[in-house]
Formats: C-alpha cells, sequence, structure tokens
C-alpha cells in the first residue's frame, strides 16, 4: 500500500475559513487534526489526509450535508491559498492552468496530481490521488468542485462540462448535478471532468486584479533584474522564466517561444559560453532569493514558483546554490534590510 499522504495547512486552514462561514468552529476542526490555530502557515509538517477525511466525514455527518465538500468550495474563492491561487491562474491558457494547478497539489497534498488525455476530440482532466479512499468524499468532492470553479472564473464563465465522474458512491446526486451543469458520474473508474478538447485552449486570467497585477509585477521586477547588454540572453531568460511559471522551462519550449530550433539555441548560447541548464538554473535561484527577501511569501510558495514539486528538493537546490537554507536566508536578508533602515 502506498504510504500515508498528507494535507500541508496551505490546504488545511482556508477549509478552516470556510467551514467557519457554514457554522462550523474552524478552530475546533484544526485542534481534532492536532493543529494549533496559531501555527504559521508555512509550517512544513503535514496532516494524514485520513485522518482530515474523518473529521470532515464526521462533520458532513453532524451538518446533514453529504455534498459538503462542494459548499466548501464555494467558500473559498480565489486567494484562499495566497500567491500559489494567483500564479496558477493568471496568464497562459486552462491547458497551462492545469498543468500549474497539478503542481501546486504535488507540493501541497503529497501525492495528488491532475493529468490531461485528449481523445476524439474531448478532453479528460483526471485526479490521481492513490489514498482518495482512505481521504474520503468531501476532501475529492473538495478539490474537483474547487478548479471547476477556478477554471469557470478564469475563463469568464466559458468552460462547459461534458461530465464529471467520481470514484465513489452519493445517496444523492442532485447537489452535484446542480453544481457541476451536468450529469454527475458514481462509482466509475476515475475522479475527473471532461469537456470539449478547444476549450484547453481558452485564456485564463484570475477574475482578481490586484492578485494579477502582484504576480506580473513580480514578473516584471524579476525580467527586469536579468537584464543585461546581450538582447539574445535577455529573451532566453525571459522566456526560461514564463517557462518555470509554466511548469515548462525544457529546450524545446524555450526554443519554440523564441521562434527558434533547439540545436539553433543550444548553438548560440554555447557560443555565448552559456547553457540552457545554467540559465534555468540563474533563473530559479535569482527569482527564489527575489521573493524569499520579502516577507509575505512563505517558503512553500516559493518552491512552488520556482518550479519544485517537494520541498525537499527545493531545500537541496537552494543550498546547493547559496551554501545555506531558504530559511537562514530569509532571516539574514531581514537583518540586512533592518540595518540599512537604521539611522
Amino acid at each position: 500500500m502506498p504510504p500515508e499522504a498528507g494535507l500541508s495547512l496551505v490546504i488545511l486552514k482556508p477549509v478552516a475559513r470556510a467551514l467557519g462561514a457554514l457554522g462550523v468552529d474552524g478552530d475546533e476542526f484544526l485542534r481534532l487534526l492536532g493543529v494549533d490555530e496559531g501555527a504559521d502557515p508555512d509550517f512544513e509538517a503535514f496532516v494524514p489526509g485520513s485522518l482530515a477525511g474523518r473529521v470532515l466525514r464526521d462533520i458532513a455527518v453532524r451538518l446533514g450535508n453529504r455534498a459538503l465538500g462542494l459548499a466548501l468550495a464555494r467558500g473559498m474563492p480565489v486567494g484562499s491559498f495566497g500567491a500559489f491561487d494567483y500564479a496558477v491562474w493568471t496568464g497562459g491558457t486552462l491547458r497551462d492552468a492545469i498543468a500549474r494547478s497539478s503542481h501546486f497539489y504535488a507540493l501541497v497534498t503529497e501525492g495528488v496530481s491532475l493529468s490531461i488525455e485528449e481523445r476524439e476530440g474531448v478532453a479528460h482532466v483526471t485526479m490521481h490521488a492513490p489514498n482518495a479512499a482512505r481521504h474520503g468524499t468531501v476532501l475529492t468532492d473538495l478539490a474537483i468542485a474547487l478548479n471547476v470553479l477556478r477554471a469557470r472564473e478564469a475563463t469568464g464563465d466559458r468552460l462547459r462540462l461534458r461530465s464529471v465522474t467520481f470514484r465513489h458512491r452519493a445517496d444523492d446526486g442532485k447537489p452535484y448535478d446542480a453544481f457541476f451543469a451536468t450529469s454527475a458520474g458514481f462509482s466509475q473508474r476515475t475522479d475527473g471532468v471532461s469537456f470539449d478538447r478547444a476549450m484547453l485552449d481558452l485564456r485564463v486570467r484570475t477574475p482578481d486584479a490586484a492578485g494579477a497585477t502582484r504576480v506580473e509585477a513580480r514578473a516584471a521586477r524579476m525580467l527586469a533584474h536579468l537584464q543585461s547588454d546581450d538582447p539574445f540572453l535577455n529573451g532566453v531568460r525571459a522566456a526560461v522564466l514564463r517557462g518555470v511559471w509554466a511548469r515548462d522551462a525544457g529546450l524545446a519550449r524555450v526554443a519554440r517561444e523564441l521562434g527558434l530550433g533547439g540545436r539553433t539555441l543550444q548553438r548560440e548560447l554555447r557560443a555565448r559560453d552559456r547553457s540552457h541548464r545554467a540559465i534555468v538554473d540563474e533563473v530559479r535561484r535569482e527569482l527564489s532569493m527575489q521573493l524569499l527577501a520579502q516577507d509575505d511569501t512563505s517558503i512553500m510558495e516559493v518552491a512552488y514558483e520556482v518550479g519544485f514539486a517537494r520541498l525537499q528538493a527545493f531545500y537541496r537546490a537552494f543550498s546547493r546554490w547559496t551554501g545555506t537554507t531558504p530559511a537562514s536566508f530569509r532571516a539574514s536578508s531581514r537583518r540586512l534590510a533592518t540595518s540599512a533602515r537604521l539611522p
């Protein structure tokens, strides 16, 4: 059996707030999970998904609402997960956003991911969660419902589902039919949704203008920091940065964005004594350092934004880049900033 997967506080704290809006004591929910309600959202321990699932199941029974996951999704607007939400749902196409969303889940849920399969003009987006049965129906419903709501909002409500399927059973499918605006299927082989393939090319943008502006301003600052006197390298760095946020900074994607072949890009970089891999590392390092210097960005958010699906991998890379840990670098940056402000 696969090891027990966990859920980060990045997920569970917004759930607690949404429960509060439904008349449930959110702090008590966290205490039942063994979490101090005052814990830092950057706290890196994960709560076992089976425990969170059991607690949410009991709450659903107490409320008489077996579709509690759908109600929670409605109470978790864009921005509930901080910079994650804005980074996932700002820019690119729906296909890009789904890839970023999969990366988000892999980081904060230890094992959950999304995949897209295109067959005969239909896109099938499937949620993979090896321990979904142990996590219960509420968490499964919440994950799928959140992605559908985000996609609807980010595409200007143009997303129309052909179907939605769940592996779990349901006594009453009507709340699901109403929420997803299609007939929901239960006891199916997969958890996921299907829609016309053409919708994958819809442009996405978070409806929260302020959040989108923050993401775009961050990108502009980063690009300004990476500028050099070589226009070609500036273009490569900009393409790599966009690739990092799109979760694909590979050579093929960067070359395609620049209108070059892969071999041509490699040849041009070699002529400058550079490599694609080195530039990706450079962009990730500089972006990490810039984000860590900001007080309002958690280490987990930084790991996500620079393209890592696991905190451990980010810590190893950051140590290789700087010789220190993200937390130590942040503390040092804050001390330097404080000293600079002193008379």
